[in-house]
């Protein structure tokens, strides 16, 4: 067992991780947006270029690199696996395959999820490059 647990890029909880993420930024980001807005909203003649706009969008980019460096380790491991497959092809370890065959379907679903929890923050981000907020 990985002594890493639960963050371990083969373990089940990767499935489930970016779509947390995401979650999390998302309530953060239009909770942080109707705070903002009703204690100290910048001015409508600034248009989309205001100090909101410019964190809240920071926080998106920090999100995304995030999620796209999970998804890039997973992604890492779930080739390591399959290398090591193609390695033992020739020994007849049935149950050893199975159980890496299950973690390296971890490791591929873990990251093509990751990619597309960070690219749905990217598409709730992008309208702060030109909306105003608080209007």
């Amino acid at each position: 067992m990985n002594k890493r647990g639960w963050f371990a890029p083969g373990h089940p909880a990767q499935l489930v991780i970016g779509f947390t993420i995401w979650s999390i930024w998302f309530i953060a980001m239009y909770a942080g947006l109707s705070v903002a807005c009703q204690l100290a909203p910048p001015a409508e003649q600034q248009g989309a270029l205001t100090w909101l706009n410019g964190a809240l969008f920071g926080l998106t980019l920090l999100v995304v690199t995030l999620l796209l460096w999970l998804a890039r380790r997973s992604g890492r491991y779930c080739i390591s696996l399959a290398a090591q497959a193609n390695d033992n092809q020739g020994n007849s370890k049935l149950n050893a395959n199975a159980k890496g065959g299950v973690r390296r379907f971890i490791g591929f679903g873990s990251t093509m999820l990751y990619l597309i929890a960070a690219a749905a923050t990217l598409a709730g981000g992008l309208p702060m490059l030109v909306f105003t907020p608080c209007s």
